[in-house]
């Protein structure tokens, strides 16, 4: 679906729609799950990953999506939130929140799935609306909470809501409820708030199976929500976990928040910072956007100089700290801190129980371990293996780093800057590994495939044209047009537009000028074959038909593998201009 035409029924946290990069795959998939749903073809789904990987991210997405096709599903997102909550305030959140989204979504009111509603208001906005069932619900759950003793009749009167709706209505909704596992550690069944309803996830045993409001959570704890689900909800939800991006999603993301944010990012530097974090977003976005006052991403010493306070001050730091002290206090024994960094140091291979017990010096015998082991678990901060006395470390270098600077020399007495020389050596290492893998043309050419290629050509557009040093715009293409210069950009993004007869199309940069008729368009190709001229009659059509709109600027056509002969005629011929890696070579 074009971004251009999506509704944001509700605010997505990613901030600027654009920053949403990569995860087609991923997003593709629930595209079909929620389109199944009308045919009671979905199972409910469990979506898991550790925190700011982009599982709300992708979940608001897909609720976005699913308000803007406006067909018979209903969307319905909430998230549980930490801090302690009384069972019928809960409810009453979860009710009101999904009768004002369904309302929303039925009215195109797109104020209504932003804000929450009283239950007065809703059942006004209902009768108004003719929607008596929603109208008749409403009653039902007023007259629940006539008696606030019956704190199970209303909370069964509230998350069933969506179900009885659904099936009353002919409706389809979707409920996505984000950070489930919350669900038993914040809702307390009494307005003291001293027991807690830590099975409360478990009352969704039989409505988890509906065909027509199916659910799809998430959980940023994967081993506590695992826990909940094959525990209290076993056979009830398929799950599946959100892993970092593809290789090529995650120099789009590099170049994409580089170029939004206006941080400038180098090629060299784009490359290893991808291998470094290994695609992982979270990283990605918080080296970009670090607050380290000396930042400088267009060096690898300047990357590695902000690496470093990321890993020891910044939001790298803060958000594994958040899971580490969580689960430390928890467990709240120094020898939990030696298992950890046992296991992350040895995290190439799967260990026994007896092995750690062993090489740790545990003062633990089976049972105690195994209890240690599984707190370790749910705060994932270690893994399960492959059988039920076999464990292993986080396979992610960056929480080691992290962990290994902030309780090794407490553990075993080696100093920080030992420590840091150690880990600097390493990353030398690995930058010299790196820099023999791309030296070759043909190395880095591999990495500028896909949609890689536009993101580079958008840099240069936004952080480097304009330098002195670099040539004209008429010295790096073909059939260069009279006054066509490079100029600087406000902003540089694809372009969608509308043409003749409905057929939408997307220019793959337009690179906005300051001076107007000065905008570039370009239509980027990275294909092993060099342009055809049908591809370039299409281009040519594509052109006219844009300036039959009234749109103005200067339009590129950049193949990376050039033009076959007769499609540079026909260039040629129209007046276009046109590119490839000889004349503009970027890579």
């Amino acid at each position: 679906m074009a971004d251009n035409k999506l509704i944001y029924a509700i605010e997505e946290r990613i901030g600027q729609p654009d920053l949403f990069t990569g995860r087609k795959e991923e997003l593709s998939y629930f595209e079909r799950w929620a389109d199944e749903i009308s045919m009671k073809l979905s199972r409910s789904t469990a979506l898991l990953s550790r925190g700011k990987k982009g599982k709300t991210a992708l979940v608001e997405r897909l609720y976005n999506i699913i308000y803007t096709k406006n067909g018979p599903l209903v969307p319905f997102y909430f998230e549980v939130k930490e801090g302690s909550k009384w069972i019928v305030d809960f409810a009453l959140s979860f009710y009101t929140s999904f009768i004002s989204q369904y309302l929303g979504f039925k009215l195109r009111d797109v104020s209504l799935c932003r804000t929450i509603k009283s239950l007065d208001e809703l059942n006004e906005i209902a009768l108004k609306n003719g929607y008596k069932a929603i109208s008749d619900n409403i009653k039902l759950f007023k007259d629940a909470l006539k008696d606030k003793d019956m704190v199970d009749t209303i909370w069964n009167n509230a998350q069933s809501a969506p179900h009885r709706i659904a099936s009353v209505t002919g409706d389809y909704i979707v409920q996505i409820i984000d950070e489930f596992q919350f669900m038993n550690s914040e809702i307390y069944w009494d307005t003291g708030k001293t027991r807690v309803a830590n099975d409360l996830a478990g009352t969704y045993l039989s409505l988890a199976e509906s065909k027509v409001a199916p659910m799809l959570v998430t959980g940023s704890w994967v081993s506590w929500l695992k826990n909940i689900i094959r525990g209290q909800l076993p056979g009830r939800f398929i799950e599946t976990e959100l892993n970092n991006l593809k290789e090529e999603e995650g120099l789009e993301a590099i170049y994409n928040y580089s170029i939004i944010t206006g941080v400038p990012v180098s090629d060299d530097v784009a490359l290893y910072l991808n291998k470094l974090v290994n695609s992982d977003p979270f990283y990605i976005s918080a080296i970009i956007r670090s607050i380290y006052k000396d930042k400088d991403l267009t060096t690898i010493d300047g990357l590695m100089k902000t690496l470093d306070f990321e890993l020891r001050r910044g939001s790298i730091y803060g958000t594994w700290m958040e899971y580490i002290t969580r689960t430390l206090s928890t467990v709240n024994d120094k020898n939990a801190k030696k298992i950890v960094l046992f296991l992350s140091k040895n995290r190439e291979k799967e260990w026994t129980r007896q092995e750690i017990i062993a090489k740790c010096n545990l003062p633990y015998d089976d049972r105690e371990a195994e209890n240690k082991l599984q707190m370790l678990i749910k705060g994932d901060l270690i893994s399960e293996g492959s059988t039920s006395i076999r464990y292993k470390g986080m396979t992610d270098d960056i929480f080691y780093k992290v962990f290994r600077y902030k309780y090794e020399e407490e553990i075993e007495n080696f100093p920080l800057e030992k420590i840091l020389d150690e880990e600097r050596e390493k990353e030398l290492m690995q930058i010299e590994a790196l820099q023999k893998e791309i030296k070759s043309l043909k190395g880095r050419e591999k990495y500028y495939k896909g949609h890689i290629l536009e993101y580079v050509l958008m840099k240069y557009l936004k952080f480097e044209q304009y330098k002195k040093e670099n040539a004209a715009l008429k010295d790096k293409i073909y059939n260069p047009i009279q006054g066509a210069e490079f100029t600087r950009y406000q902003e540089v993004k694809p372009y969608k537009v509308m043409l003749e007869g409905g057929r939408e199309h997307e220019i793959d940069i337009w690179a906005k000028s300051y001076e107007e008729g000065k905008d570039l368009f370009i239509e980027v190709k990275s294909w092993e074959k060099p342009i055809s001229k049908n591809d370039a009659e299409k281009f040519v059509k594509t052109v006219r038909d844009m300036k039959t709109l009234g749109i103005k600027g200067y339009f590129i056509y950049y193949s990376i593998n050039g033009f076959e002969d007769d499609a540079k005629k026909y260039l040629d011929d129209n007046g276009i201009m046109y590119a490839d890696k000889k004349s503009w070579a970027i890579v």
